[in-house]
């Protein structure tokens, strides 16, 4: 079941993934990076590191496109679906991610622009090298 999820965040999130020249604006933030932290270390970690990813990008999504926009947040949805289906720590763990990823991206983003589309790339890079990584684990 849990391939099902990571397949579809792997395939749709490419087109975000796609990088310019340059620096990403997650290093000019100085926030914490995916090489920092290196959830694919911990196989336990990388869920709840997707789901902050998501928040992340449903952040960037409803500040700098439509408040409409809820596409990172039906994935996170999804995610949900398919790894805590019932009540529960895990469940609750995923959605607090989630949540605290958005509230990071809230305080940290004043304005959209080219630093967000930036860090927008960075964080769709990331979660579909978290969400490829999650899918090894299974596939091994």
């Amino acid at each position: 079941m849990r391939w099902i999820v990571i397949l579809c965040l792997t395939l749709t999130a490419p087109a975000l993934a796609q990088q310019k020249p340059g620096t990403g604006a997650s290093a000019m933030t100085g926030r914490v990076t995916q090489d920092e932290t290196d959830p694919f270390r911990d196989p336990g970690r990388t869920l709840p590191y997707l789901a902050y990813t998501l928040g992340q990008l449903h952040y960037l999504a409803f500040a700098c496109e439509s408040d409409d926009t809820q596409e990172w947040r039906n994935r996170m949805i999804e995610l949900l679906e398919l790894e805590a289906p019932l009540s529960g720590n895990r469940r609750e763990r995923l959605i607090d991610a989630f949540n605290d990823g958005y509230r990071v991206e809230e305080r940290a983003r004043i304005r959209c622009g080219a630093d967000a589309e930036a860090e927008r790339r960075d964080l769709a890079r990331r979660g579909a090298q978290m969400s490829q990584a999650l899918l090894n684990e299974v596939l091994d």
